[in-house]
């Protein structure tokens, strides 16, 4: 039987190798959340910082997939209770694991399970990293008020260290800074990060979990490098890692001129990431360390939410199964496409872009109203049938935002029409070859291509939304190498920027390229099922692509 969450009573001696091996075991019985105490409280603050770091080192070891929260000296915790489904214990005496167990979480009932866990490799401790009382290295000392700072994006082992450390050295206050998403758009898949609200509430979680009482942590906005040291003179250390390091010594500099204390700098070793390498990721996210940015990578080609229970496929049972596949320009969204069409012969994609050429061709009810409206001198060609001349149009509408919605509102609804139509003949094409061979075919899958799907509405007819995303600097870069003349480079990167503008109004706020999307239901990335990205090898787009299927498959019979 497993359990969502439980506690983990440690003996007072830690070495990492037996912590590994009892996290692995605890990880058979605890699903989600484990707790991990100490049963008696010891004042020596070296002895803590060490611990904090065996144990999530260790944890990241043993079972990466489990939430560990080391609790801090014990006399803190009374005032956040817990909850728990289960105690492990190192010690037979299981009446002192049924104490700690209700002193921490009170509403804690006897009949749950006490599961002793006894270690399980030699007694030949020469060659383990350990931890007790007496050999506990010495540290600064505490300070009354401590800093430290970072974006915090699904809080992985790396950051508990640096906050559980900056928890141990704080007397008074801790003040977390956590980077707001306009300080965040050059981060690696930077639309996939979490909103600040939704990290924040993560790290006070945390540090309440762990035994801080709310009256003795802040978290605050980062809205620049230094935050609120710069400004305030209170603080005396600052609590970091490695590659920040620098920007702490400028920090230094900034209160130096203003006659403030400098800061102590707590360096931590972040916790590497002991998980076997995984080839399919990008070299420029292939980190030693735990790291955030690889866990977003891994989102991409994945089901972020439920599909559209409106979607088109839900008329019938062989009504086409709609993707509809944004993003900006340079995403890739026509290689995208193209590549879910080559994994099987019942991917049909629609242009809409063809589409809307189709639209306004001589002759169509369309191409008479665009004369009508805009006049035959200002967007047509001189002879005769008058066919619309996209260029002239085009410096006429993008000049002015009120003639392009009238161009939108007059062009939108026939693609619409179109492609409703395409859908309609798709449906019948696959109750007739099923009628006609008299067993069951697959439900036809359409990916529409459309760089205005949000913009005109039209992901609400999608059952989901597939959203290429592409960092703007890829994105201008692809532009330049594609567009030789400078002219026709400048034109598309401003189409790069009106397209920003139009999505970001369309979607509540945010463009293709602001973080804090994923959770807020914001954004294309906030509209989105799927993200994929192409900015690199196309090995790589190719899976993420193939991942997508796979899921899709099982979630509509094709």
């Amino acid at each position: 039987m497993t359990h969502n969450s439980g506690l983990l009573i440690l003996s007072n001696v830690l070495h990492k190798q037996k912590l590994a091996t009892v996290f692995k075991f605890a990880s058979g019985l605890v699903r989600q959340k484990l707790f991990v105490t100490l049963p008696h409280s010891n004042a020596n603050v070296g002895y803590w910082k060490t611990a904090v770091s065996l144990c999530y080192t260790a944890a990241s070891e043993a079972c990466p997939l489990l939430d560990v929260r080391f609790l801090l000296p014990f006399s803190t915790i009374i005032a956040n209770p817990l909850h728990f489904d289960v105690v492990l214990s190192q010690f037979s005496d299981l009446e002192l694991a049924h104490t700690l167990a209700v002193q921490l979480d009170p509403s804690y009932k006897s009949e749950i399970r006490l599961t002793s866990v006894e270690n399980q490799v030699g007694s030949d401790d020469s060659q383990c990293d350990s931890v007790d009382t007496h050999r506990a290295s010495p540290v600064r000392g505490t300070f009354s008020h401590v800093c430290l700072g970072g974006t915090f994006d699904r809080l992985h082992n790396g950051h508990k260290i640096l906050l559980s450390i900056g928890g141990l050295l704080a007397t008074d206050q801790l003040l977390v800074g956590i980077t707001t998403a306009a300080m965040l758009r050059r981060k690696q898949l930077a639309p996939l990060i979490l909103s600040w609200d939704r990290r924040s509430e993560e790290v006070e979680c945390f540090l309440c979990d762990i035994g801080l009482d709310k009256s003795r942590f802040c978290v605050v906005e980062l809205n620049d490098a230094f935050g609120p040291p710069a400004v305030r003179s209170e603080f005396q250390c600052i609590v970091t890692s490695d590659e920040v390091v620098k920007t702490c010594k400028q920090l230094n500099k900034i209160r130096q001129a203003k006659g403030f204390q400098s800061l102590a700098i707590e360096k931590i070793d972040f916790v590497s990431d002991a998980r076997p390498i995984d080839h399919q990721v990008p070299s420029d996210l292939c980190e030693s360390k735990l790291s955030s940015s690889t866990v977003r990578f891994h989102l991409l080609g994945t089901l972020l939410r439920p599909a559209n229970p409106q979607g088109w496929s839900r008329r019938g049972a062989r009504s086409p199964y709609v993707i509809g596949l944004a993003g900006p320009s340079g995403a890739g969204k026509s290689a995208l496409a193209r590549r879910l069409a080559g994994l099987s012969s019942a991917v049909h994609v629609i242009d809409c872009d063809r589409l809307g050429h189709e639209a306004y061709v001589p002759g169509t009810e369309c191409h008479q109203r665009l004369l009508d409206h805009f006049g035959r001198d200002l967007v047509a060609s001189a002879d005769p049938p008058f066919p619309i001349d996209r260029a002239r149009l085009g410096r006429l509408v993008f000049s002015d935002p009120a003639r392009l919605k009238e161009l939108n509102a007059i062009v939108w609804p026939e693609i619409e029409c179109r492609v409703h139509e395409r859908l309609v003949e798709l449906e019948s094409t696959a109750v007739r070859e099923e009628l006609s061979n008299s067993v069951s075919i697959r439900r036809p899958v359409v990916v529409l291509d459309a760089a205005v799907l949000l913009q005109a509405k039209w992901d609400e007819m999608c059952d989901e939304v597939f959203c290429g995303v592409m960092p703007k600097s890829e994105a201008e870069r692809r532009i330049l190498a594609t567009y030789h003349h400078i002219d026709a480079t400048v034109e598309h990167c401003e189409r790069l920027e009106r397209q920003a503008t139009a999505i970001a109004e369309a979607t509540g706020g945010m463009d293709w390229w602001s973080a804090g999307q994923l959770d807020k239901n914001v954004g294309p990335v906030g509209r989105a099922h799927v993200v994929l990205s192409t900015q690199w090898e196309p090995e790589c787009t190719q899976k993420q692509v193939e991942r997508a299927f796979r899921s899709l498959c099982n979630r509509i019979p094709l």
